[in-house]
């Protein structure tokens, strides 16, 4: 029967625990795109009239618009970094 051991030997490779692949995500900033998108979605998510398809909100379009303003500049960063 194989047995297995407690603990399991230790090979000398450093291996990334999910705690610290969470405290390694929380050290950075998002970019402005990202940013963009989390306001909106925070928005939408609390906001009573997003939530209901039968209303519309005037501050989730103005988010969005805000949204698709920075991504269109961000793809007009890219496009002409690339040329």
């Amino acid at each position: 029967m194989d047995e297995r051991r407690d603990p399991a030997p230790d090979d000398g490779t450093v291996r990334a625990t999910a705690a610290a692949a969470v405290l390694a995500a929380g050290v950075g900033q998002l970019s402005p795109v990202q940013q963009a998108y989390s306001g909106y979605t925070r928005h939408a998510i609390q906001c009573p009239a997003c939530r209901d398809v039968d209303r519309s909100c005037g501050v989730a379009e103005e988010l969005w618009r805000n949204y698709q303003t920075v991504s269109g500049k961000a793809c007009d960063q890219i496009g002409d970094a690339t040329r």
